[in-house]
């Protein structure tokens, strides 16, 4: 009788105890363990065989191909850059890709600095499983913002094929 007991429990449960965090929450999670410089916090949102890559021009970088160096490099990277903050300041969502544009500011000999990077990001089973970064560049005027940009929480109306948009 228990286990009809167990079953009955499981199913008052609300569906979205068991749905796995969207891919912009998991993105948002992650970009807010970087905030609070917590390589502990960041390790919860990857996967065990994340891929950290760079691309520049025709070239694609590995910087990292697993967790324990995912890890590692976070450490030094926060040892060397020990106040980086990084605003999302533009998200773009299709299926399990997570698309940004970031600013990270930073603080060097006193004086305050910036540069944007747009990131793309792959979540798989709740965890980013591989992520790539454009090179970094000044960023545009038009992003000068000073919180993160949170998703939209209705869904944009799908247009058919030769359907004018309603705007």
């Amino acid at each position: 009788m228990k286990p009809y007991l167990l079953a009955a429990s499981i199913a008052l449960l609300p569906i979205s105890a068991f749905a796995d965090p969207s891919a912009t929450q998991v993105v948002k999670g992650f970009i807010d363990a970087y905030n609070q410089h917590s390589v502990e916090q960041m390790l919860t949102h990857v996967s065990d065989d994340v891929r950290w890559m760079h691309i520049s021009g025709s070239k694609i970088e590995v910087e990292t191909s697993d967790k324990a160096q995912f890890g590692a490099a976070m450490t030094d990277y926060f040892e060397t850059l020990t106040g980086a903050q990084a605003t999302i300041l533009e998200q773009i969502v299709s299926s399990h890709y997570v698309s940004t544009v970031e600013r990270v500011t930073w603080e060097n000999d006193g004086e305050q600095l910036s540069q944007c990077s747009i990131g793309n990001f792959r979540v798989q089973d709740g965890k980013i499983a591989e992520f790539w970064y454009l090179p970094a560049h000044a960023c545009d005027e038009q992003f000068e913002v000073t919180e993160q940009v949170e998703p939209e929480s209705e869904a944009e109306p799908v247009l058919e094929p030769n359907q004018p948009s309603q705007q």
